[in-house]
């Protein structure tokens, strides 16, 4: 009887050790994950390097207004706008902290401009960027807007994420 006690004893304490065994590895692995590991965070950039990023691409920056109940100038996701002018055209410039945050933002304009009837408007999206180019004119008409100014925005949004 004493041998059967034993051997219940035994394998209660392998069982133990296992256990134990398996949640150190566990903890160990998740104490092993880095800052690295993490996704990155894009750095919201200041006026200024904006100003630049965009000077590079020979486009003349200025700061803008707050626009009361504007479209353009929505928080996305807890994000605001910073707001800037070219040529006489709005340009909302959203820096979220990553492209997923950048997605939800996107997919949030969409919602709460679902029912409003917008004025022409070129968006571009990259990485962590949303910016809009608010021209208000038909592709067509195509005085504020056109294919060279189209090249240029899209290198001075992929600038901005250069930068970040």
């Amino acid at each position: 009887m004493n041998a059967k006690l034993e051997t219940k004893v035994n394998r209660g304490l392998r069982m133990l050790i296992l256990v134990l065994s398996i949640g150190l590895c566990l903890l160990a692995a998740g104490c092993g994950m880095t800052e690295s590991s993490a996704p990155e965070r894009a750095r919201i950039l200041t006026q200024e390097e904006v100003t630049a990023v965009f000077a590079d691409e020979d486009l003349l920056l200025l700061e803008g207004e707050e626009v009361p109940g504007a479209v353009f100038q929505l928080e996305l996701n807890g994000v605001k706008p910073q707001l800037y002018v070219l040529n006489g055209v709005e340009l909302p410039i959203y820096q979220f902290s990553s492209a997923e945050e950048r997605a939800a933002g996107w997919k949030a304009f969409g919602e709460q401009t679902a029912t409003a009837d917008l004025v022409p408007y070129q968006a571009y999206q990259e990485d962590s960027i949303l910016m809009f180019y608010v021209h208000g004119e038909s592709v067509q008409e195509g005085l504020k807007w056109n294919g060279q100014l189209d090249r240029q925005l899209k290198a001075a949004v992929q600038g901005l994420v250069a930068a970040q």
